[in-house]
């Protein structure tokens, strides 16, 4: 029996829009193309928490020679938040039948941003995201303390990601997985793994 449904972040219930960030850049005349490069290199160590806010928009400020200050670069990357509100809408509606957590990759720029737009707790029973552990999401660290939190055992969790390498991972610690395209393939899916407890 399915228990628990556990959902990623980016790219299933929200994006980041880059290009609103780089048009900020663009505006100003700096060389927006220097922004891809450093999340490329960056952005993993500043989702765990190995690199404060501070450091990881400072070190794009040194690189675009950005003369004011590091905040103003996050704070215009926030805007980029862009909610998939239709899928919030669905998991309001799978929390009547099953439990629901956020298990996500997310950085705190980046979470700061969400918790200024959604109400987490509305849709998520619980909320894990890799900056609090210093790790990835499907770290063992992380996995076990959601399962402890639930009570519940991996086979009897759905995890739901965009990327296939953490599906296979997730299918690796013993969970079911749906590959997440869209949300009426979501649905339907869904509804074929947990029919029994979900009918929308």
């Amino acid at each position: 029996m399915i228990k628990l449904v556990i959902f990623d972040w980016g790219d299933v219930c929200g994006l980041y829009n880059l290009e609103v960030f780089t048009t900020f850049l663009k505006k100003l005349d700096y060389n927006a193309t220097l922004v891809d490069a450093h999340f490329k290199e960056f952005k993993s160590q500043f989702d765990r928490g190995s690199m404060t806010e501070e450091q990881f928009w400072t070190k794009l400020a040194e690189s675009l020679n950005f003369k004011h200050h590091w905040s103003i670069l996050a704070n215009n990357n926030k805007k980029n938040l862009v909610v998939n509100w239709p899928l919030l809408d669905y998991i309001t509606e799978c929390r009547k039948k099953v439990r629901t957590a956020l298990l996500s990759n997310m950085d705190k720029t980046s979470i700061d941003a969400i918790k200024s737009e959604v109400t987490l707790e509305k849709y998520f029973e619980k909320i894990y995201f890799s900056h609090n552990f210093k790790t990835g999401k499907l770290d063992k660290l992380v996995i076990d303390k959601l399962l402890d939190d639930f009570k519940v055992k991996p086979e009897e969790c759905i995890f739901i990601d965009d990327f296939p390498g953490n599906i296979t991972k997730a299918q690796k610690l013993g969970m079911k997985t749906i590959l997440f395209v869209g949300i009426n393939d979501l649905k339907t899916k869904l509804q074929q793994s947990i029919e029994r407890l979900i009918k929308l």
